[in-house]
């Protein structure tokens, strides 16, 4: 494997930060737009528009100010924002965001993968989705992929270096448990290592069709970094969509600062 340059990085976190640029003013510019159509064809009153552009242009120059700023503090800066929980196990920093995975500027994202590679449902249909379906093609390529056991594939379009593909279910469709879980995750870092990856986003695993509770799947991946033997990888980041798995993910870490104090 060959390191990520400094020069390759800061392509990575210019491109990342270009594409949540675009992002952020497409969902403030899309709202005037659909007023300012629903006006044109007479089902709104003027004033309607002229209070939601009011609101643009306030919030537009939030967003000019924040992205002529320098790419590291700009990544501090959403840090600062997004996360709701931050502490160390042993070596790695690790924190918990709301949002989505496939939006987040880490060195790698371990997707809950399927033994046969496919990613066509959960959320390895969303990293599909969102990165391009030249990864499921790579994935396919290394399959199958036993329990226990992870492969890495690119990241097509998304602003990683991999992703680590880790099975939580013998079979595709399966049901998974606490202990799939929890070995998925001990191969996803076993791998980084090999890797010499430093930061990795982690999801919910197993809480789709494989019917693990967001505490159960919260206490295993957090186990399974608790028993891990760090070389490389300093940087964990712990993120789901919903709430419940957010809670979760909080509630286990809170309670392993206070067994630690």
């Amino acid at each position: 494997m060959v390191r990520e340059t400094e020069d390759a990085r800061d392509e990575r976190k210019r491109r990342f930060i270009s594409a949540l640029k675009e992002k952020r003013c497409c969902d403030l510019i899309n709202p005037l737009a659909r007023k300012i159509k629903s006006y044109q064809e007479g089902n709104i009153p003027a004033e309607e528009v002229f209070k939601t552009a009011s609101y643009v242009a306030r919030e537009s120059r939030e967003i000019e100010t924040l992205f002529k700023k320098r790419p590291d503090v700009i990544l501090a800066g959403i840090a600062m924002e997004e996360n709701l929980y931050i502490t160390e196990i042993g070596e790695i920093s690790v924190k918990v965001r709301k949002g989505d995975v496939t939006v987040v500027f880490t060195d790698a994202i371990v997707n809950p993968a399927s033994p046969d590679g496919t990613m066509s449902a959960g959320l390895a249909g969303a990293i599909k989705k969102a990165g391009g379906a030249d990864i499921e093609k790579e994935a396919l390529s290394k399959a199958p992929v036993a329990g226990g056991n992870a492969v890495a594939t690119g990241t097509g379009t998304l602003p990683n270096c991999y992703i680590l593909h880790a099975p939580t279910v013998d079979e595709p469709g399966g049901r998974s448990s606490y202990d799939h879980v929890k070995a998925a995750v001990t191969a996803a870092l076993k791998l980084a290592e090999e890797l010499e990856i430093e930061s990795i986003a982690i999801p919910g695993m197993g809480t789709g069709t494989g019917g693990v509770s967001p505490a159960d799947s919260a206490k295993a991946i957090i186990t399974g970094i608790k028993s891990h033997e760090v070389k490389r990888v300093s940087d964990i980041t712990l993120i789901d969509r919903t709430d419940e798995m957010v809670g979760a993910f909080t509630k286990t870490l809170e309670q392993y600062d206070e067994e630690c104090e």
